[in-house]
């Protein structure tokens, strides 16, 4: 019991390299946290890829021209705020893909058995360190300590990662910010210009020029492709502005927040290995 007293900070750390060596090689918390990080990334590329498709159909509509009489109309000019937004969108959609493309490498790095053979060795090196003391080795175990600090904290960071993104999303950002449902309506919109589009093609394609010249001086004309491509696009924004703030939460922020709070708590746990 007196042995406890005394050495109850080095028995702690002993415990905890004890289980870290067990997560490590058995890889308990890395599967699933590798299978929700695979699964963030595809979402990205869905979302990602139902941007560049709508950009791509209010480019097409920004293209379409009425040629009437002495006049050619842009009608598609009216997308030009929206379409601005949507390739800012499909920015920072790229900027999280390659967030959680880092995350991907940094697991398959972290879970290599070269380094939890790194890992095992430093740490039972470390706990050796605990109980046998060298004349003057004061620094060298202190600079020993910090190392393998640093290797525990990176082999369980990342997966961990996954599992702070997932129960975040789950609990607090999916029941108002569902990127299902978000992208889903995105494709819709995608659908509605589209068909916006292809309606303004053919009735260019199939007017008469006397229809073109009563068009001309009918302004109820213009004013309904106008509200048609405004009506295709209703909402749009508040989409796209959605799922900008859940993959700037979850890709960018959450992440660097979370290893900033594990990096603190790894540091004053292990603190107590320096007495």
């Amino acid at each position: 019991m007196e042995f406890i007293k005394q050495h109850w900070n080095r028995l702690l750390i002993v415990t905890i390299s004890s289980l870290a060596i067990i997560l490590a090689f058995t890889f308990a918390i890395d599967i699933k946290g590798k299978a929700l990080i695979d699964e963030s990334f595809t979402q990205a590329v869905v979302v990602f890829g139902s941007a560049k498709a709508l950009n791509a159909v209010i480019s097409l509509a920004q293209g379409t021209e009425l040629d009437l009489p002495f006049v050619t109309v842009a009608i598609g000019e009216v997308l030009d705020p929206i379409n601005d937004l949507v390739e800012q969108f499909a920015l920072v959609m790229l900027a999280s893909m390659a967030s959680l493309g880092i995350q991907k490498i940094l697991l398959s790095f972290a879970t290599s058995t070269m380094y939890n053979l790194i890992l095992g060795v430093s740490l039972v090196i470390l706990n050796i360190w605990l109980f046998v003391r060298f004349a003057k080795d004061e620094r060298l175990r202190t600079l020993f300590f910090k190392v393998t600090v640093v290797i525990l904290f990176l082999r369980f960071a990342v997966p961990l990662i996954g599992y702070v993104n997932y129960v975040a999303y789950e609990n607090f950002v999916k029941p108002e910010y569902n990127i299902e449902q978000l992208n889903g309506k995105i494709e819709g919109v995608t659908d509605e210009v589209s068909r916006v589009n292809q309606e303004t093609i053919t009735q260019k394609e199939e007017s008469s020029f006397f229809n073109k010249v009563a068009q001309t001086f009918d302004t109820s004309f213009y004013s309904k492709k106008v509200d048609a491509y405004k009506d295709a696009v209703n909402n749009a924004s508040e989409y796209v502005i959605d799922l900008i703030i859940v993959f700037i939460f979850q890709t960018i922020f959450l992440p660097l927040l979370f290893l900033f709070v594990l990096y603190h708590l790894v540091k004053s746990i292990f603190n107590i290995g320096k007495a």
